[in-house]
């Protein structure tokens, strides 16, 4: 773990476990437990990380950014298995993890646009509060 903090650019192992949880689903191959029950994470793993933190560090919540690369995940299996087999990928069913990433996203999105509409309507009932604004050249009478 302590290895993980700097290869992250994280500055605590709490940070570094906090990002481990947020995508345990996508690190189930990726992570084994070591002596003295350390986690060790294959170079995958490392790279599913990388790719959250990147996330993380363009202005994205921990929840948001492990949404997101659960999504981006999906798509690049999608276009694995259509290029193998696409009769096999249309009679698989969806995995249980997808479903609850693809669920979470979209509860999260959907908060997300009713706080924005919240926002919106204080911003109109404050504007028609205040009258409409004078004219420009009311300033300098």
């Amino acid at each position: 773990m302590p290895e993980l903090v700097p290869l992250l650019g994280l500055s605590t192992e709490n940070q570094v476990r906090n990002r481990i949880e947020a995508i345990r689903d996508l690190l189930l191959g990726s992570l084994r437990r070591g002596p003295n029950n350390q986690i060790l994470v294959t170079e995958e793993g490392l790279r599913l990380l990388r790719d959250l933190q990147a996330l993380c560090e363009t202005g994205h919540t921990l929840t948001e950014a492990s949404n997101l690369l659960r999504y981006k995940t999906q798509r690049d299996d999608e276009k694995i298995s259509a290029g193998s087999s696409t009769l096999a990928h249309r009679e698989a069913k969806p995995n249980q993890t997808e479903e609850a990433g693809w669920a979470a996203l979209v509860e999260h999105l959907a908060a997300e646009v009713r706080e924005l509409a919240q926002r919106v309507a204080a911003l109109e009932a404050a504007s028609h509060r205040s009258g409409p604004p004078p004219a420009w050249w009311e300033r300098w009478r």
